[in-house]
Order: structure tokens, then C-alpha cells, then sequence
């Protein structure tokens, strides 16, 4: 009787022998065994198939005779390859039959052999097939795990936001299309670029992420573009540029808003003739990258302020992503705090089981300034000082116990004007929005260019109080 697969060690690899002749299956199993395979062997064709198709995913390698009493081996050869087309397969035969032998490599058998076995060319013959088969399953697992890695496995959420998020996602992914993140900070914007790269044709391509804010200005001419030996002070070396370094894959520019003004004219240049040029050098260098960039400022009004080209800002911006905030995905929450609990259990030795009804509910009303960075740290802080096991609001950190979890409600004096409550429904919501405009413009429902205007003029029209900004 055979052992189910949950009873055996995998060694060099799993095979499975078909042979109705008992010495010639003693033979084959007795020389595939000293070479470190687990082998389990049938006399009996239908045991052989259900032994194969029960466990289809665990097995390498099926080595079946042709002619047997009953079933025969095409029919081993059809259910296994119907079970599992990623199954080799070997014919073995008495018969040498050129006849038998196209139609097994027509059924998708992988090797023939006939008899008697030369155990030397047969031990060849199954090593070569068997190494093929380890190299396909390595792939297969890379490739699963850099799905789970860099897919959307890694970028946690359901609600109603994320889900419209993803679907773009997959739109945009296969094409070539330059892509502009817009987002708070915090968001997650580095891991939706990295999506999109792991979902496009240059897969199997360089990623290679930029934060221009984190570079010094004057230095990151030579860091995107590269440098020629000589060309300024301190360069004792030709230096290779980021964006050539990555010239057939995936550029992420973040904090794209910081970037000067003559920088940002060199790149335009380069997303316009696809070629650049080494700082001090003067022949061009071409390159196939795909451009995603990332900012949290507006651009728009980095345009009307002169502080960022026009030209550039539509080069850019062919598809426009908005990544939402967390206060705008709160049913993702509580997923992210489970999932950052049972990240920092294994990064800190912990054993944190869960969190408590009215914890949760505290972190999912809070307004997460910091968004998922935010939440991240808290999480990581919580599971920390935990001693219970379960998570409480006595274990939260003192900063939570600012109000901005309360919900907004605005106190209306008698006899205001309208123009005063407007004044006022401001002021209160800036405060509620810790000084963030964007989010203030977005809870009232104005765009942030008035939001700014209608603080001006608040600012110049002696109010007793001043905005909280």
C-alpha cells in the first residue's frame, strides 16, 4: 500500500512508477531510490491513477509501461496529463514501435524508453527530466511569491475607495502610460507604484523608486542623470544615473513637487526624446523606462504659482490616480490593525491575539493625520507595551487622547450673519482638521483654492480670532 503524500519526506523529488512486470519495478524503484528520490510504485494501473490524480500538485515525475493487462499506460499518461499538464511523464515499452512512440509524444509523454532498461541511461534520462521539473516549480513559486510581495496582496483594503483603486490599477498597469499618484503622505503611494510596476510588461524589470524632497538639490541632477569624470569638483569618476540605471524599467519619482525648476526642464526633455545626458557629457543615452511619479502637493496651483513648469505637469499626468486617505477608507482599518498586529507579533516576539470592541472603534473614528504611516507606528507601539494579549485603550498612546476623534460639531451663536458662520464653520473645521486644508476643502466641500482665498481674506478682515492653520 502507498503512503499518502502527508506521510513522506520530499527529497530530491516525488515519482511515481506504473509497471505491471514486478522485477523490472523493483529495478527502477531500487535505482531511483539511491539517488535520493521518494518513489512509490504500482502494479496495478487503476491504483496508479488514483494515486496520481488524488495528489496531483505533490508529484514530478510518472514513469508508466505502455502495454499492461486492463488499463494501459496512454491512459496513465491522458489522467495524469489531464490532472496535471506540469506532471513529466515516461513511456517504457518492450515493444519498440515507432508508431507507439508518436502517439505518446502526441499525447504529451516527455520521454520513451524501451526495454530491457539500461539503468544508467534510464537514471540520465529521469535526472534530466527531473531537473527541468525543479527548475518550472522554482519559477512558479517566485513568481507566486512575487505576487503575494508586490501585488495587491501586500495593499490591504475592501471598502468601496480601494476596490475603484484597484480596478484602475488594472487598466493602467499593461500599458507604457507615464502615471501621476496623488495622495497625502502616508498613503501608501511607493506601494501603489510598486503595483502597477509588478502588473506591467516590464515585470521582470528594475524598480527603481526616487524621493527627490530626500535628495539635496544640488545634487540630484547627478543622481537621476549621472555624471562624467571631470565635470565638476569631486568627480574623480564617471557615475552611472538612476534613470539610466533603470533604462528598460520602472522610474518612481516621489515628492515630484519639490523638484526645481531647471531639473524639471531636463526632465521634460528626457520624457520627450526618451534620451538623456550625462552631467559633463554630451553623448545621449537612450532609454525605454516607464515614468510614475508621486506628490501630495497640488500641482494645479503649483502651475498658476509658477513653481512648477505647465509643459511638464501634462507630460505627466496622461492618468492621475488619486490614492484616497484613510479617513476616506475607515472599513479598511480595522483589516490594517489586524494585519500590522500580526506583523509586529513576529517582528517582537509578541503574542498579541487581538483588540478589544471599543479600542478598535476608538482607532477607526480617530482622523489619522499620518494616514496608513500613521496607523503603522501606532499599531507597532501598541503591540509593544501590550501585556494582556489583548489590545485596550489603556494601552494607547498619549497623543490619541487629542479629540480630533470626536465628531465635528459646530456651536452657532444667536444673531451671526451668514458671512460669520461661514467664518466660523472654517475656523472649526480647520481646527478639527489639525491646520490640514485639504482635508478642511474636502469636509466642506470646496475646492482648496477657495478654502486658501476665503482664508486670506479672513486673515485681512480683523477678525477677533485668528484660524487655527
Amino acid at each position: 500500500m502507498a503512503k499518502s503524500l502527508n506521510q513522506t519526506e520530499k527529497t530530491n523529488g516525488f515519482i511515481v512508477i506504473v509497471e505491471d512486470e514486478g522485477e523490472s519495478l523493483k529495478a527502477m524503484k531500487m535505482a531511483l531510490g539511491k539517488k535520493g528520490y521518494h518513489v512509490e510504485a504500482f502494479s496495478n494501473a487503476d491504483e496508479g491513477i488514483r494515486f496520481i490524480t488524488g495528489s496531483p500538485r505533490e508529484i514530478d515525475l510518472v514513469i508508466t509501461d505502455l502495454r499492461m493487462p486492463g488499463t494501459d499506460g496512454l491512459t496513465v499518461l491522458k489522467e495524469t496529463k489531464e490532472a496535471n499538464p506540469e506532471i513529466s511523464v515516461i513511456l517504457v515499452t518492450a515493444y519498440a514501435s515507432v508508431d507507439s512512440a508518436v502517439q505518446a509524444m502526441k499525447l504529451g509523454a516527455d520521454d520513451y524508453l524501451t526495454k530491457p532498461i539500461d539503468l544508467y541511461e534510464f537514471r540520465a534520462r529521469v535526472s534530466k527530466l527531473m531537473t527541468n521539473s525543479n527548475l518550472n516549480r522554482e519559477v512558479e513559486m517566485l513568481n507566486q511569491r512575487l505576487d503575494k510581495q508586490f501585488g495587491f496582496d501586500n495593499i490591504i483594503g475592501r471598502s468601496q475607495p480601494m476596490e475603484a483603486l484597484f480596478d484602475k490599477i488594472r487598466v493602467v498597469a499593461g500599458t507604457n502610460a507615464n502615471v501621476l499618484l496623488l495622495g497625502e503622505s502616508g498613503t501608501g503611494k511607493e506601494l501603489i507604484a510598486n503595483a502597477l510596476h509588478q502588473h506591467s510588461q516590464k515585470r521582470g524589470q528594475r524598480f527603481l523608486p526616487i524621493n527627490c524632497a530626500a535628495i539635496p538639490a544640488d545634487i540630484l541632477e547627478s543622481e537621476l542623470f549621472g555624471h562624467e569624470r571631470g565635470s565638476f569638483t569631486g568627480a574623480v569618476s564617471r557615475k552611472i544615473g538612476k534613470f539610466e540605471l533603470a533604462a528598460n524599467g520602472t522610474i518612481f519619482l516621489d515628492e515630484i513637487g519639490d523638484m526645481n525648476l531647471d531639473l524639471q526642464a531636463k526632465l521634460l526633455r528626457v520624457l520627450e526624446n526618451r534620451e538623456l545626458t550625462r552631467v559633463g557629457g554630451s553623448d545621449p543615452i537612450h532609454i525605454h523606462s516607464r515614468f510614475i511619479f508621486a506628490t501630495n502637493r497640488n500641482l494645479q496651483e503649483e502651475v498658476r504659482e509658477g513653481r512648477f513648469r505647465e509643459d511638464l505637469y501634462y507630460r505627466m499626468n496622461v492618468v492621475t490616480l488619486n490614492i484616497p486617505p484613510l479617513w476616506q477608507r475607515r472599513d479598511d482599518i480595522p483589516l490594517l490593525v489586524h494585519y500590522f498586529i500580526s506583523k509586529f507579533n513576529g517582528e517582537h516576539g509578541k503574542q498579541v491575539a487581538d483588540i478589544d470592541p471599543v479600542a478598535m472603534k476608538r482607532l477607526t473614528a480617530y482622523a489619522w493625520p499620518g494616514n496608513i504611516r500613521e496607523l503603522r507606528n501606532v499599531v507597532e507601539h501598541l503591540v509593544i507595551f501590550n501585556r494582556g494579549g489583548v489590545i485596550s485603550e489603556k494601552d494607547f498612546p498619549d497623543y490619541l487622547d487629542r479629540k480630533e476623534d470626536v465628531p465635528l460639531s459646530v456651536t452657532i451663536p444667536v444673531g451671526m450673519t451668514m458671512a460669520q458662520l461661514e467664518q466660523e464653520a472654517i475656523r472649526q473645521m480647520l481646527a478639527h482638521c489639525g491646520g490640514n486644508k485639504t482635508r478642511a476643502a474636502e469636509l466642506l466641500d470646496i475646492s482648496l483654492r477657495t478654502l486658501q482665498r476665503k482664508v486670506k481674506e479672513m486673515e485681512g478682515g480683523g477678525s477677533d480670532a485668528e484660524p487655527e492653520l
